[in-house]
Order: structure tokens, then C-alpha cells, then sequence
């Protein structure tokens, strides 16, 4: 099973029917033996066994709650109460256990108490007094150990406001609590950050957002007030999270947690379930559907149809340590939209209107720190985000230290530092003390962002100082380095990669100083502007490249001295082929603190933010 549908998903009966796709399989793993743990992989994760089968279990319950809240009860519904409560459960086989602080199994009670909460009703009669309080006993550990102090905090909020709905449980006081934290990572304008300033990505959607508007609806009665601002917030985000996603449908890959893959998209599904005002319904239906349209095309089952750890193929080289075989279905939250009864208006809304044209100038999201620019055609996004990066998480200088992230073309992850080759270092700028050792930017110094430009300043070592100022220019961006250094350094700077299936799918034209790559996604150009390196062609990489399995990309060489050295760099990647993309090569000026910028007929003048 490669894919569940090519097409566009757009009635009630069509999302039914994938999400029905998508579950089966794992459900039918199911066994009468441990009806309340999923056992799909045998790959590990930081926590036990266990509770990766635990994890597996409970993220269907992200579906199966809004589904069956509309749907009648059946052999699945019955089997999946049978698996929840034989999870909590102390003296049976597959008790999902007792919690610590920071523990992953609260996580999992999320999905728990939305399903509890949709479908009270249907539940309450099919279970005895004892199997009802050891639900409660179960959930209510959460109150008594600390959480991560970040998008964790809603898994405690939503317990509580099932164990006072389904309970009668005084739990408002945690509540109040924890939103009074959450209140801290508040930038502005719909955005948050997720508990760490330097962490601003996807989780702000299908985590803070997507929790937020779930609130807003089930505890909309008893906390009116507070429902209406999360509704305003999450519409605010809306205005400018839109411009993360191509009108192919596909979303910005960035960031950890790509496994999630179509949980991108959940935050629509959840502006829709919420009914949020100020944001045209149609456009989030259509960024839903299209996103999912996207997602069940490629080439993420496995032949029993089961969702695997990786982006757009099986990979674990791109995984966190949190990454288990169930954790994939996470993604089932896109699928919240299908709490709304088959008479709600959203369902005969038309989505699939144009996103708009994209404009000459990208748009800045200051608050996510970062430029965002659509391609002519609309059928790509790059993102230049700086002042981003996330130390704990596996290969976080790749997830969110580029210099540009593409829908097109993906992005990297390295598998080793010793040797180019390995690192598979596109769109970084990576430093070795030509000892074929190379650093790229993880910490930075400080940044900037405007609406012409990103900027970075960053120390690969203590006596070396290099600051880059990233300039989009229609598909071309300029990247100008300065670097202070102490020490004779080799630089080389990558550029976007393109998917290579033998030599037949990349045409190469080079010189000394440029080179493009035209493949069947389009073209990939990288440009030495002052024409001090040289143009060179990476090895081609296998399992590096969250959306292409094999990939290869031009990058930039100089060896440079002690003192100081300007870098000129011009980049295109872009979706059309080498002769309609390059009719002229950019060109720079530098004249003081102004860098002249051209291309073909167009022009700019930028200042720079150094020098």
C-alpha cells in the first residue's frame, strides 16, 4: 500500500473514508491478547517498549474521537474501549503503568481524554464503576507530577477538563495554573513560542493552537471568556501560518517532528471544527484538503499499510529518539474536522479557490523570525528563518539552522561531520580548518530580520566571527558572509539539493565559479558572485533528504586567510527548468555599507547590516 488516494478530499464521506484508510490496518494488528498496545516496528525510542506500543494505541484515539462523535458505535469502537481499558487497568497484562515526572505517557493521555469527552455518552453505559474509576486514577496521575513546562502543559489542561466533564472533578485551579504558564510564551499576532524562545515551529500549530481551539470548544461553557480569546489568537495566527504551505498543498519542511507529516494541516481542521471567525472557512478547507491530498499520495505506507517513521519515504536517519512506530499517528489530528455532523454548512464549502498570486517582495513573520516567499506559480514555498535552534533535538542545526527551507526541495540531515560528503551540508555554510572537519551554525550570537533580508551572526569558534545576511530576490536569494577569523579556514556553501535517480534525471552545467543542476523538480543553481571559489557538485546522498531518497546540490569552495573576508553568493532554486529559469546571472556591487543587487532587468539596493 504506497498511498491511500491521489485525489482531492473535500466531503464528509471522502475524509470518512481516508481516515478509515489510514487506521484499518493498524486496528486489525490489534490482538484479543493486548487489545491496549499497538506493535507495528521494532524500532526504539528513549522510553520502554511498552509504552511505544502504548503511544501506538493511544494516538488513534486523535481520529477515533472526533469520528465516533458522530458515528454509531461498532465492533471498533467496542474493540478500542476494550484496549482502553484493559490500559488502565493495574492488574492486566497490558496496564500502560504508572507515571513519573516528564513522562511520555502523558503525552498519550491527550488523545485519551478528547475521546472521552466527544463520545461520554456512548461510553458511560458500556463500563462498570470500577473500570470508570480506574480511568480516573489513571489520568489523574498527570496532577501529581511535573510536566515539561511547554506544549505539555495542554496534555494536563485537557485531562482536567475531561475529569471535570466526564467527573465532576474540581480540577479548575490546575487549569487556571497552567494557562497562566502557557500565557508566558506569547509573542503577538496568533504566536507563541514553545516553551524555549528559540523554538517556533510546527508545535505552535498542531500543538499550542490545535489544544487551544479543542479547549475553546469542549470548555467553551464554563470558560467563555477565555475560549474567546484563544479563537481570536488562533485566527490572528491564521493570517500569516497560511503562507507556510504551496498551493500544491504542501507544507514548509522545518523543523522536528516531521514524522507528523499531515498533522501540519491539523491546525485548519481544527479552525474549522472550532468555528473561528476572521479567517475565511473556505481557505482553511482548502489548505486541509490539499494538504492531505498531498500526503496520501506519497509513498508513507508500508505494504500492510501502516504509517512509518520518516517524511515522504521510510527514514529514520531524520528521526528524534522520541520517534517510536506508532508515534506516526499523531497525523490522525488533521482529522478533528470530522466531529462536525454530516448537515454542518463546512462540508458543502467549495475550498479549492487560488491561494492568490504571489507577490515580488516574500513576507516577513516577525514573530516566527523569518521571510516567506511563494514562488510566480505558487506552486513553491521557501522559508529564511534565523534565530532559531533547538539543542536537544536530534539534527536540530539542520531542522531549523539553514539559510532557506523549500517545498520543493527539502532540506538535509548530516551523517557525520568528518568529510563533506557526509554531511550533506545544502543551503549551510560549513566551516572546516582545512582538516576536512566541518562546523555549521547551531548557537547564534544574535540576528535580524526585516522585510528585504535575514541576518545571522554566529562563532564556529571562539576567534572566528561570521555574519550572514540572506537576501531573497524572486527565486534567486544572495547570501553575503562576513568572517573574522584567527585561523586559515576552507568555506563551503551549499546550495538546495535536487533528487537524482541515475544520470539521466540531473543535467549539469558548470564553470569555475557556477553550477546548476536542472532535475526533474526543476533547477538548482549556485553562483560565486566575486569569483574567488570555486563551483563543485556533492556526492550523491542516500537517506539524507526529507522529501527525495537519493539527492545531490552545488555548493561553493574557498580557502580563505586570517583577517577578514566578504563572501558574495547567489542561489536559485526553482520549480521551472535551466532555459527558462537563467537567462542572466545575478550580479552584486558592493559600495560601503550597500550592496547593489541584480538580476537580469531587476534591481535593488539593500543595507547591509555589517560592514
Amino acid at each position: 500500500m504506497n498511498s491511500v488516494s491521489h485525489s482531492v478530499i473535500n466531503t464528509r464521506e471522502e475524509f470518512s473514508t481516508a481516515f478509515q484508510k489510514i487506521v484499518q490496518p493498524a486496528v486489525n494488528i490489534l490482538t484479543p491478547e493486548h487489545p491496549g498496545l499497538l506493535d507495528v516496528a521494532s524500532s526504539g525510542t528513549i522510553y520502554s517498549k511498552k509504552t511505544r506500543e502504548a503511544e501506538g494505541f493511544l494516538r488513534l484515539l486523535w481520529g477515533y474521537g472526533p469520528f465516533y462523535k458522530e458515528e454509531p458505535v461498532d465492533d471498533t469502537f467496542d474493540k478500542l474501549l476494550k484496549g482502553i481499558c484493559a490500559g488502565v487497568d493495574p492488574t492486566a497484562p497490558d496496564y500502560w503503568g504508572r507515571i513519573g515526572h516528564v513522562d511520555q505517557l502523558m503525552v498519550e493521555m491527550a488523545p485519551l481524554a478528547v475521546f472521552l469527552v466527544m463520545n461520554k455518552e456512548k461510553i458511560e453505559s458500556r463500563l462498570s464503576t470500577v473500570q470508570h474509576q480506574q480511568l480516573v486514577d489513571w489520568m489523574n496521575q498527570i496532577n501529581d507530577f511535573d510536566t515539561a513546562q511547554n506544549n505539555w502543559l495542554f496534555f494536563r489542561v485537557l485531562v482536567n477538563v475531561c475529569l471535570h466533564k466526564n467527573y465532576e472533578m474540581d480540577t479548575l485551579e490546575q487549569i487556571e495554573k497552567d494557562f497562566a504558564k502557557i500565557e508566558t510564551f506569547y509573542l503577538g499576532n496568533g504566536w507563541y513560542y514553545d516553551g524555549v524562545n528559540v523554538q517556533i515551529d510546527y508545535y505552535i500549530s498542531f500543538a499550542i493552537h490545535y489544544y487551544s481551539l479543542i479547549y475553546a470548544v469542549l470548555f467553551e461553557e464554563e470558560d467563555p471568556r477565555r475560549s474567546s480569546l484563544l479563537k481570536e489568537r488562533a485566527s490572528e495566527f491564521a493570517q500569516t501560518f497560511q503562507y507556510w504551505f504551496d498551493d500544491e498543498g504542501r507544507g514548509i519542511p522545518f523543523g522536528r517532528s516531521l514524522t507528523y507529516r499531515f498533522a501540519q494541516s491539523s491546525f485548519w481542521s481544527a479552525m474549522l471544527f472550532a468555528k473561528v471567525e476572521g479567517f475565511d472557512p473556505k481557505k482553511s478547507k482548502m489548505l486541509l484538503s490539499k494538504n492531505l491530498a498531498f500526503w496520501l499520495s506519497q509513498d508513507i505506507f508500508s505494504k500492510e499499510g501502516l504509517l512509518r517513521v520518516g517524511y515522504c519515504y521510510d527514514d529514520l536517519v531524520m528521526s528524534e529518539e522520541y520517534n517510536g512506530p506508532g508515534s506516526p499517528y499523531w497525523a490522525l489530528k488533521a482529522f478533528l474536522i470530522l466531529a462536525l455532523p454530516e448537515n454542518d454548512p463546512v462540508w458543502s464549502l467549495e475550498p479549492f479557490n487560488t491561494q492568490g498570486a504571489a507577490t515580488a517582495d516574500p513576507t516577513l513573520i516577525e514573530e516566527a523570525r523569518m521571510l516567506v516567499r511563494k514562488s510566480s506559480d505558487g506552486k513553491e514555498v521557501q522559508a529564511f528563518p534565523v534565530g532559531q535552534f533547538v539543542e536537544l533535538h536530534t539534527h536540530g542545526e539542520a531542522k531549523y539552522g539553514k539559510f532557506v527551507y523549500s517545498t520543493l526541495f527539502g532540506f538535509n540531515v548530516s551523517k557525520g561531520l568528518v568529510g563533506y560528503e557526509k554531511g550533506g551540508f545544502d543551503n549551510v555554510l560549513a566551516v572546516s580548518e582545512q582538516d576536512d572537519f566541518y562546523r555549521v551554525r547551531t548557537v547564534f550570537e544574535s540576528y535580524r530580520t526585516t522585510e528585504a533580508y535575514v541576518a545571522v551572526s554566529w562563532k564556529p569558534w571562539e576567534d572566528v566571527t561570521i555574519q550572514s545576511c540572506i537576501i531573497p530576490f524572486g527565486q534567486w536569494h544572495f547570501r553575503i558572509h562576513k568572517i573574522n577569523s584567527h585561523r586559515a579556514l576552507t568555506i563551503r556553501d551549499g546550495g538546495f539539493s535536487v533528487p537524482y535517480d541515475g544520470p539521466e534525471t540531473v543535467q549539469i552545467k558548470q564553470t569555475d565559479t557556477n553550477c546548476f543542476l536542472d532535475s526533474v523538480i526543476g533547477v538548482s543553481g549556485a553562483v560565486d558572485l566575486t569569483e574567488q571559489g570555486s563551483s563543485h557538485i556533492s556526492a550523491r546522498l542516500a537517506n539524507v533528504n526529507v522529501l527525495h531518497n537519493n539527492v545531490m546540490f552545488p555548493y561553493l569552495n574557498q580557502n580563505i586567510s586570517v583577517g577578514e573576508t566578504i563572501v558574495c553568493h547567489a542561489y536559485l532554486g526553482d520549480g521551472q527548468h535551466l532555459t527558462d529559469a537563467v537567462t542572466e546571472l545575478p550580479k552584486i556591487d558592493l559600495a560601503g555599507n550597500k550592496a547593489c543587487l541584480s538580476v537580469g532587468t531587476e534591481n535593488k539596493t539593500i543595507e547591509l547590516p555589517f560592514i
